[in-house]
């Protein structure tokens, strides 16, 4: 319970300080509110991205392969980019044993000239490097905190190499996966959109 007092000192406030305790006395009710009733609504969002109350998250959920729908991370300035471009194209396999593989490519690399993956110009190069990231390894999940841990094995982008990455679950259900990625190869927030994949129609 919260309780504001008048200071002993100030029997009656003049104009110039009526502002200040009217202020004070707003505040006194947001902390008040926020302290009772208002968190039994489980609406309240932690910093996270997970809403208090959401229910846990089980490995079963997320076993399968669910495809990249939009990737865009928000930097620290603000702004907003999307580094796969507006139609990536990739996927992450969550294998039932505790293993997973991940690749995620921009649609629009351009071709390698020359024909030969090895010889690339450098402008070739550096597009390919920038627009595609693959990895696997294992992975681990925490239903209470709705979190997704990939300890990567093996990157495209070697930084990873040996590293955990956790992804914040913000919601899932049968065909649909967000997740925030709170320390991306780009510095930044990273907030992701996945679909369940697909089964392939039968011959």
């Amino acid at each position: 319970m919260t309780i504001c007092t008048r200071h002993p000192n100030s029997a009656k406030p003049d104009k110039s300080t009526a502002p200040t305790i009217t202020a004070v006395a707003l505040l006194c009710m947001t902390v008040a509110l926020s302290s009772g009733s208002a968190i039994s609504q489980s609406q309240m969002v932690v910093p996270s991205g997970r809403a208090i109350g959401q229910p846990p998250i089980s490995q079963d959920q997320l076993v399968g392969t669910w495809t990249y729908e939009s990737v865009v991370i928000e930097r620290t300035d603000g702004t907003r980019v999307a580094p796969f471009g507006p139609d990536p194209k990739g996927s992450i396999t969550l294998f039932a044993d505790g293993r997973y593989s991940l690749q995620l490519i921009r649609s629009d690399i351009p071709i390698i000239a020359s024909k030969d993956r090895l010889s690339g110009t450098a402008e070739e190069n550096r597009a390919v490097a920038q627009g595609v990231i693959s990895q696997f390894g294992t992975y681990s999940v925490n239903g209470a905190e709705g979190t997704l841990t990939l300890h990567v094995e093996t990157s495209s982008f070697p930084n990873e190499n040996g590293t955990d990455h956790e992804r914040i679950i913000t919601s899932v259900s049968a065909d649909k996966l967000q997740w925030t990625n709170p320390a991306p190869t780009t510095p930044g927030i990273a907030y992701s959109t996945l679909r369940r994949a697909k089964a392939p129609a039968q011959p």
